[in-house]
Protein backbone atom coordinates (compact mmCIF):
# COMPACT_ATOMS: atom_id res chain seq x y z
CA UNK A 1 0.00 0.00 0.00
CA UNK A 2 1.27 3.82 -0.44
CA UNK A 3 3.65 4.53 2.42
CA UNK A 4 1.03 7.02 3.86
CA UNK A 5 -2.65 6.86 3.18
CA UNK A 6 -4.54 9.38 5.34
CA UNK A 7 -8.88 9.40 4.88
CA UNK A 8 -11.31 12.72 5.30
CA UNK A 9 -14.57 12.71 6.13
CA UNK A 10 -16.11 16.59 6.53
CA UNK A 11 -18.98 16.26 9.11
CA UNK A 12 -22.00 19.03 8.87
CA UNK A 13 -25.05 18.56 11.58
CA UNK A 14 -24.58 15.09 10.95
CA UNK A 15 -23.10 12.78 13.78
CA UNK A 16 -25.05 9.86 13.34
CA UNK A 17 -23.87 9.04 10.30
CA UNK A 18 -20.26 10.49 10.76
CA UNK A 19 -19.78 8.04 13.66
CA UNK A 20 -21.02 5.13 11.64
CA UNK A 21 -18.64 6.50 8.88
CA UNK A 22 -15.67 6.58 10.99
CA UNK A 23 -15.95 3.20 12.32
CA UNK A 24 -16.40 1.52 9.19
CA UNK A 25 -12.74 2.83 8.37
CA UNK A 26 -11.42 1.89 11.11
CA UNK A 27 -12.87 -2.06 10.44
CA UNK A 28 -10.69 -1.47 7.35
CA UNK A 29 -7.94 -4.40 6.76
CA UNK A 30 -5.15 -1.34 6.65
CA UNK A 31 -4.41 1.13 8.93
CA UNK A 32 -5.17 4.82 7.60
CA UNK A 33 -4.74 8.43 9.23
CA UNK A 34 -8.23 9.13 9.84
CA UNK A 35 -9.28 12.78 9.96
CA UNK A 36 -12.99 14.31 10.78
CA UNK A 37 -13.44 18.11 9.60
CA UNK A 38 -16.14 19.81 11.32
CA UNK A 39 -18.08 22.16 8.85
CA UNK A 40 -19.67 24.40 11.95
CA UNK A 41 -21.67 21.76 13.41
CA UNK A 42 -24.06 23.13 15.81
CA UNK A 43 -25.79 20.06 16.41
CA UNK A 44 -23.14 18.72 19.22
CA UNK A 45 -20.90 16.86 16.42
CA UNK A 46 -18.12 17.68 17.28
CA UNK A 47 -17.98 16.95 20.89
CA UNK A 48 -19.76 13.34 20.06
CA UNK A 49 -16.94 12.48 17.66
CA UNK A 50 -14.82 13.62 19.94
CA UNK A 51 -16.59 11.34 22.69
CA UNK A 52 -16.62 8.32 20.66
CA UNK A 53 -13.01 8.42 19.40
CA UNK A 54 -10.92 10.49 22.00
CA UNK A 55 -7.78 9.90 20.09
CA UNK A 56 -9.26 10.62 16.32
CA UNK A 57 -8.47 14.30 15.45
CA UNK A 58 -10.76 16.78 14.81
CA UNK A 59 -10.47 20.10 13.00
CA UNK A 60 -12.79 22.51 13.86
CA UNK A 61 -14.62 25.14 10.93
CA UNK A 62 -16.12 28.46 12.22
CA UNK A 63 -18.29 28.10 9.64
CA UNK A 64 -20.05 25.68 6.56
CA UNK A 65 -16.92 25.34 4.25
CA UNK A 66 -19.10 22.95 1.95
CA UNK A 67 -17.77 20.14 0.10
CA UNK A 68 -14.83 21.58 -1.17
CA UNK A 69 -13.56 24.07 1.63
CA UNK A 70 -13.95 21.13 4.12
CA UNK A 71 -11.64 18.36 2.46
CA UNK A 72 -9.54 20.82 1.21
CA UNK A 73 -9.06 22.00 4.97
CA UNK A 74 -8.26 18.24 5.17
CA UNK A 75 -5.97 17.55 2.77
CA UNK A 76 -3.66 19.81 3.53
CA UNK A 77 -3.58 18.71 6.88
CA UNK A 78 -2.95 15.49 5.91
CA UNK A 79 -0.15 16.14 3.45
CA UNK A 80 1.57 18.34 5.88
CA UNK A 81 1.61 15.06 8.22
CA UNK A 82 3.13 13.50 5.17
CA UNK A 83 0.92 11.02 3.46
CA UNK A 84 0.99 9.86 -0.27
CA UNK A 85 -2.19 9.21 -1.03
CA UNK A 86 -5.97 11.02 0.65
CA UNK A 87 -9.30 9.42 0.84
CA UNK A 88 -12.19 11.41 0.49
CA UNK A 89 -15.06 9.84 1.65
CA UNK A 90 -18.80 11.30 2.65
CA UNK A 91 -19.82 10.85 6.11
CA UNK A 92 -22.97 9.23 4.93
CA UNK A 93 -20.74 6.31 3.29
CA UNK A 94 -20.15 3.03 5.04
CA UNK A 95 -16.33 1.76 3.51
CA UNK A 96 -16.33 -2.10 3.25
CA UNK A 97 -12.93 -3.89 4.55
CA UNK A 98 -11.32 -4.54 1.55
CA UNK A 99 -11.97 -1.13 0.05
CA UNK A 100 -8.73 0.94 1.21
CA UNK A 101 -5.83 -2.05 0.91
CA UNK A 102 -8.03 -2.36 -2.83
CA UNK A 103 -7.47 1.28 -3.81
CA UNK A 104 -3.72 0.99 -2.21
CA UNK A 105 -2.81 -1.78 -4.33
CA UNK A 106 -4.75 0.17 -7.59
CA UNK A 107 -2.79 3.35 -6.91
CA UNK A 108 0.72 1.46 -6.28
CA UNK A 109 -0.13 -0.96 -9.95
CA UNK A 110 -0.20 2.17 -11.44
CA UNK A 111 1.75 4.68 -11.05
CA UNK A 112 -0.09 7.14 -13.41
CA UNK A 113 -3.57 7.16 -11.77
CA UNK A 114 -3.69 10.49 -9.79
CA UNK A 115 -7.35 9.34 -9.03
CA UNK A 116 -8.76 6.21 -7.74
CA UNK A 117 -12.52 5.71 -7.10
CA UNK A 118 -14.41 2.86 -5.61
CA UNK A 119 -17.52 1.25 -6.54
CA UNK A 120 -20.76 2.90 -5.00
CA UNK A 121 -23.58 0.68 -4.44
CA UNK A 122 -26.92 1.92 -2.42
CA UNK A 123 -27.08 1.51 0.97
CA UNK A 124 -30.55 0.21 0.89
CA UNK A 125 -29.93 -2.44 -2.04
CA UNK A 126 -26.30 -2.95 -1.97
CA UNK A 127 -26.54 -4.89 -5.24
CA UNK A 128 -27.96 -1.83 -7.15
CA UNK A 129 -24.89 0.29 -8.49
CA UNK A 130 -24.89 4.11 -7.92
CA UNK A 131 -21.59 4.64 -9.49
CA UNK A 132 -18.93 2.93 -11.11
CA UNK A 133 -17.00 6.23 -12.32
CA UNK A 134 -18.55 8.19 -14.71
CA UNK A 135 -18.16 9.10 -18.35
CA UNK A 136 -18.68 12.89 -20.52
CA UNK A 137 -21.32 12.66 -22.93
CA UNK A 138 -22.54 14.92 -25.84
CA UNK A 139 -21.91 18.34 -24.66
CA UNK A 140 -19.99 17.43 -21.64
CA UNK A 141 -22.73 15.87 -19.85
CA UNK A 142 -21.41 13.66 -16.60
CA UNK A 143 -23.65 10.49 -16.86
CA UNK A 144 -22.42 7.91 -14.11
CA UNK A 145 -21.40 4.15 -15.68
CA UNK A 146 -23.83 1.71 -14.42
CA UNK A 147 -26.42 4.07 -12.12
CA UNK A 148 -29.08 1.98 -11.40
CA UNK A 149 -27.91 -1.25 -12.40
CA UNK A 150 -28.16 -4.70 -10.70
CA UNK A 151 -24.27 -5.79 -10.21
CA UNK A 152 -23.95 -8.74 -11.38
CA UNK A 153 -20.59 -8.22 -12.05
CA UNK A 154 -20.58 -6.85 -15.31
CA UNK A 155 -18.54 -3.88 -14.13
CA UNK A 156 -16.01 -5.59 -12.45
CA UNK A 157 -13.13 -4.49 -14.58
CA UNK A 158 -10.37 -1.53 -13.75
CA UNK A 159 -11.42 1.05 -16.07
CA UNK A 160 -9.78 4.41 -16.89
CA UNK A 161 -12.56 7.00 -16.69
CA UNK A 162 -13.89 10.87 -17.27
CA UNK A 163 -14.78 11.44 -13.65
CA UNK A 164 -15.38 9.77 -10.22
CA UNK A 165 -17.85 10.21 -7.46
CA UNK A 166 -16.42 12.18 -4.74
CA UNK A 167 -18.26 9.63 -2.41
CA UNK A 168 -14.97 7.56 -2.24
CA UNK A 169 -12.13 9.33 -3.96
CA UNK A 170 -8.16 8.42 -3.68
CA UNK A 171 -6.00 11.50 -5.02
CA UNK A 172 -2.31 11.04 -4.58
CA UNK A 173 -0.22 13.72 -3.47
CA UNK A 174 1.38 14.09 -6.92
CA UNK A 175 -1.65 14.41 -8.48
CA UNK A 176 -2.80 16.96 -5.81
CA UNK A 177 0.87 18.85 -6.11
CA UNK A 178 0.31 18.82 -9.74
CA UNK A 179 -3.06 19.89 -9.97
CA UNK A 180 -4.00 22.36 -7.31
CA UNK A 181 -6.88 21.16 -4.48
CA UNK A 182 -10.90 21.20 -5.59
CA UNK A 183 -12.16 24.36 -6.55
CA UNK A 184 -13.98 26.07 -3.78
CA UNK A 185 -16.08 28.03 -6.53
CA UNK A 186 -18.03 25.00 -6.50
CA UNK A 187 -18.61 24.34 -2.83
CA UNK A 188 -20.72 21.36 -3.58
CA UNK A 189 -21.78 19.09 -6.64
CA UNK A 190 -19.66 18.74 -9.95
CA UNK A 191 -16.45 19.66 -8.09
CA UNK A 192 -15.19 16.01 -8.41
CA UNK A 193 -15.88 16.33 -12.31
CA UNK A 194 -14.25 19.45 -12.35
CA UNK A 195 -11.10 17.83 -10.44
CA UNK A 196 -10.74 14.35 -12.17
CA UNK A 197 -10.95 16.95 -15.63
CA UNK A 198 -8.13 18.83 -14.87
CA UNK A 199 -6.17 16.21 -13.48
CA UNK A 200 -6.54 14.12 -17.29
CA UNK A 201 -5.60 17.58 -18.59
CA UNK A 202 -2.35 17.22 -16.39
CA UNK A 203 -1.58 13.93 -17.68
CA UNK A 204 -3.24 11.93 -14.63
CA UNK A 205 -4.99 8.55 -15.57
CA UNK A 206 -8.38 8.40 -13.77
CA UNK A 207 -9.06 5.19 -12.66
CA UNK A 208 -12.01 2.89 -11.52
CA UNK A 209 -11.07 -0.04 -9.16
CA UNK A 210 -14.17 -2.50 -8.80
CA UNK A 211 -12.62 -4.16 -5.87
CA UNK A 212 -13.39 -1.60 -3.83
CA UNK A 213 -16.60 -0.31 -2.32
CA UNK A 214 -18.44 1.48 -0.50
CA UNK A 215 -22.42 2.00 0.72
CA UNK A 216 -23.86 5.01 0.29
CA UNK A 217 -27.87 6.06 0.68
CA UNK A 218 -29.69 6.26 -2.58
CA UNK A 219 -30.50 9.91 -2.58
CA UNK A 220 -31.49 10.21 -6.29
CA UNK A 221 -35.42 10.90 -5.93
CA UNK A 222 -33.98 13.11 -3.17
CA UNK A 223 -31.86 14.85 -5.24
CA UNK A 224 -33.82 15.28 -7.85
CA UNK A 225 -36.45 16.84 -5.95
CA UNK A 226 -33.79 19.16 -4.35
CA UNK A 227 -33.59 23.19 -5.06
CA UNK A 228 -30.28 23.24 -3.48
CA UNK A 229 -29.30 20.31 -5.51
CA UNK A 230 -30.94 21.91 -8.62
CA UNK A 231 -29.34 25.23 -8.22
CA UNK A 232 -25.68 23.71 -7.59
CA UNK A 233 -25.56 21.27 -10.49
CA UNK A 234 -27.07 23.94 -12.93
CA UNK A 235 -24.33 26.84 -12.12
CA UNK A 236 -21.31 24.67 -11.53
CA UNK A 237 -22.43 22.95 -14.83
CA UNK A 238 -21.73 26.37 -16.52
CA UNK A 239 -18.92 26.86 -14.36
CA UNK A 240 -17.05 24.12 -15.24
CA UNK A 241 -17.65 24.91 -18.91
CA UNK A 242 -16.10 28.39 -18.66
CA UNK A 243 -13.81 27.15 -16.45
CA UNK A 244 -11.98 24.88 -18.76
CA UNK A 245 -13.03 26.93 -21.73
CA UNK A 246 -15.22 24.22 -23.74
CA UNK A 247 -16.46 25.93 -25.99
CA UNK A 248 -19.91 28.67 -26.85
CA UNK A 249 -22.43 25.48 -27.15
CA UNK A 250 -20.83 23.69 -23.68
CA UNK A 251 -22.56 26.90 -22.42
CA UNK A 252 -25.29 27.29 -25.13
CA UNK A 253 -26.48 24.07 -24.92
CA UNK A 254 -27.13 23.72 -21.13
CA UNK A 255 -28.56 27.21 -20.88
CA UNK A 256 -30.92 26.15 -23.77
CA UNK A 257 -32.32 23.34 -21.86
CA UNK A 258 -32.85 24.52 -18.65
CA UNK A 259 -34.34 27.84 -20.33
CA UNK A 260 -37.25 25.00 -21.74
CA UNK A 261 -37.53 23.65 -18.08
CA UNK A 262 -38.13 26.65 -16.64
CA UNK A 263 -40.45 27.61 -19.18
CA UNK A 264 -42.25 24.35 -18.71
CA UNK A 265 -42.17 24.30 -14.36
CA UNK A 266 -43.80 27.96 -14.95
CA UNK A 267 -46.35 27.32 -17.28
CA UNK A 268 -47.53 23.60 -17.00
CA UNK A 269 -50.00 23.25 -14.06
CA UNK A 270 -48.58 19.93 -13.48
CA UNK A 271 -45.13 20.70 -12.95
CA UNK A 272 -46.67 23.67 -9.83
CA UNK A 273 -44.79 21.73 -7.30
CA UNK A 274 -41.55 22.38 -8.88
CA UNK A 275 -42.13 25.88 -8.38
CA UNK A 276 -39.38 26.00 -5.69
CA UNK A 277 -36.90 23.88 -8.15
CA UNK A 278 -37.70 26.96 -11.21
CA UNK A 279 -36.61 29.23 -8.68
CA UNK A 280 -33.40 27.59 -7.78
CA UNK A 281 -33.00 26.80 -11.29
CA UNK A 282 -33.26 30.39 -12.48
CA UNK A 283 -31.44 31.81 -9.82
CA UNK A 284 -28.17 29.70 -10.31
CA UNK A 285 -28.42 30.69 -13.72
CA UNK A 286 -28.48 33.92 -12.67
CA UNK A 287 -25.66 33.43 -10.40
CA UNK A 288 -23.64 32.12 -13.07
CA UNK A 289 -24.16 35.42 -15.33
CA UNK A 290 -22.76 37.42 -12.46
CA UNK A 291 -20.09 35.13 -11.22
CA UNK A 292 -21.35 34.73 -7.57
CA UNK A 293 -19.66 31.43 -6.45
CA UNK A 294 -19.31 29.48 -3.53
CA UNK A 295 -22.31 28.59 -1.17
CA UNK A 296 -25.68 29.79 -1.84
CA UNK A 297 -27.17 31.67 0.94
CA UNK A 298 -31.48 30.84 2.26
CA UNK A 299 -31.23 27.15 0.34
Amino acid sequence: MPSRLGVVVVNWNNKTDTLRCVASVMQSDCSPLILVVDNGSTDGSAQAIQQAYPDLPILRNADNLGFTGGYNIGIRHLMSRGVDHVLLINNDAIVEPYTLSALSRAAISNPQAGFLGAKVCALEEPHTVLSAGGVLCDGWKPVHRGMGAVDMGQLDALAEVDFLSGCALLVSRRAIEATGMLDEKFFAYYEDVEWCYRGKKAGFKVLFVPEARVLHPDTRQRDEDSPRVTYYLARNSLLFAQKHHLGAPAIVCPLVSYMRTLLSWTLRSKWRHKRPQRDALARGIWDFARGRWGQAENL
